[in-house]
């Protein structure tokens, strides 16, 4: 569930968009770098499924041309087949699959593509020339719906770019609500329109990495005024807090389609309110209790606005597998919480979720009674009084021993004195201990690295002998 860090086949940012700028550039052999670097990163690290369907849509185009017409035919239309798939199939996200249509509806890609693809697959395959015409907008919509994006959303300020244009949308849409003038609601226009700008440019992933955190920083989602934030157990959504955030989220919404904002935004408060770090334990609550109620009062919105359980006729926007894997993984007492919220929200599967639920329960109140029981001593004062004479007599004990053992290791080095020196090295190994000197880890006494290698005739001697 956690989003945070996650391995990429680039070494950098510099290259990845270094790379984007070879595979459009109007070069063929700066197109054909791009699509070798792709390649290399295949053999690192999974790539964006993007990334990988122009990587071969630009290959085919640089690909020679004297090959037969029906061959080229089903070459083009096998990458058209794969091109729709693996962008689409990032989109089905609900337990009930939804149709080609739908998705490519709802991130922006003509319906054509899909129509094209049907063909491909199920009915005569299209004519050269409809298949390259199709090739080459394929990779126009790739560039103006993933690339363009993707690089717009890299600069490091991003998320203060996002933070500022939320924080000035929330203050004209505060100042019209308490008076709305002319100019108040021209100052509103114009703070929308600007942060439907700036989160109009940005790719999808910068919703996770970005747009959400802001949300959920105090002050958006969740009220600076205690008041009016959620409270537990029942963690009701205040009516207040949901009618001035609605018109947020669901502009938010418009842009990057309710599937996409609100599946990150349930990650999101998953992350904040369930450490992922107990190794099966409880951890103890790290958000304060108002913040935390509020986060999983938003829970039950999106779930009650946007969630459909299993079987029902109207696919579901969001999906709640990982929230689920992430809470049971991690019991405590915000992740309870949050599955109580899931349970009401689909009662088939809160029959199934009840009995971790109750054990949740039963373990919390279990450690809440152990930490509330007061430590009370067993050992009265003569049982002390006793036990300090008897550590006393020890400590006097240890101490008349170290005194004798002082004496005899005086007496014993004047004896040796007299003795002759019989301990001599006999190899670079064993050396005198009193003649040794402070050497670096791993080497021997005078500072050289011991060879450790094995002769090369060991490698001559058979490992079984046959018997005679």
């Amino acid at each position: 569930m956690s989003r945070g860090t996650r391995l990429v086949a680039w070494t950098s940012t510099a290259e990845y968009v270094a790379v984007g700028e070879l595979l459009y550039s109007e070069l063929p052999q700066d197109r054909h770098r791009g699509v070798l670097a792709v390649k290399a990163w295949r053999a690192r690290a999974r790539v964006p499924a993007a990334v990988d369907a122009t990587a071969t849509l630009v290959e085919l185009q640089l690909s020679d041309s004297t090959q037969p017409v029906s061959q080229q035919r089903l070459t083009l239309s096998m990458a058209l087949i794969r091109f729709v798939n693996s962008i689409l199939d990032l989109e089905q996200r609900t337990t009930v699959a939804q149709s080609m249509a739908v998705l490519a509806r709802r991130i922006g890609m003509p319906a054509w593509f899909v129509e094209l693809r049907h063909a491909c697959t199920h009915e005569q395959v299209p004519s050269l020339r409809v298949l390259r015409a199709a090739h080459a907008h394929a990779l126009v919509w790739l560039d103006e719906h993933y690339w363009r994006r993707q690089t717009r959303a890299l600069p490091e300020d991003t998320r203060d770019r996002v933070r500022a244009a939320v924080a000035e949308y929330v203050r004209a849409r505060d100042t019209v609500k308490a008076a709305a003038t002319k100019r108040n609601a021209s100052e509103f226009d114009a703070a929308k329109a600007a942060l439907v700008a700036l989160t109009g440019v940005l790719h999808s992933d910068a919703v996770g990495a970005h747009v959400v955190r802001v949300l959920l920083e105090p002050g958006v989602l969740v009220p600076t005024d205690k008041r009016m934030r959620a409270k537990f157990p029942e963690c009701t959504m205040p009516s207040q807090l949901a009618r001035q955030s609605t018109s947020l989220l669901r502009l938010l919404a418009d842009v990057w389609g309710e599937s996409v904002l609100f599946d990150e935004l349930l990650s999101a408060i998953c992350s904040a309110l369930v450490p992922q770090s107990s190794e099966g334990g409880f951890e103890p609550a790290t958000l304060g209790p108002s913040h935390a109620a509020t986060l999983v009062a938003w829970v039950r919105w999106i779930l009650d606005k946007h969630y459909q359980p299993a079987g029902s006729d109207t696919p579901s926007n969001v999906s709640v597998d990982d929230l689920l894997e992430t809470c049971l993984r991690n019991p405590g007492y915000y992740s309870r919480a949050v599955l109580k919220a899931v349970s009401d929200a689909d009662p088939a599967l809160g029959r199934d979720l009840r009995p971790f639920v109750d054990y949740m329960g039963k373990a919390l109140a279990a450690l809440a009674a152990a930490d509330a029981r007061p430590v009370r001593s067993t050992v009265d004062a003569e049982e002390m009084r006793k036990e300090e004479e008897l550590m006393q007599t020890r400590l006097d004990s240890m101490r008349g021993s170290a005194g004798s053992m002082d004496v005899d290791m005086d007496a014993n080095e004047s004896v040796e004195a007299d003795e002759p020196e019989t301990l001599q090295p006999d190899s670079r190994w064993a050396y005198d201990v009193r003649s040794g000197s402070p050497c670096p880890i791993g080497t021997l006494a005078d500072g050289c690295v011991p060879d450790l290698e094995l002769p090369l005739w060991i490698d001559d001697i058979p490992l079984f002998v046959a018997p005679a």
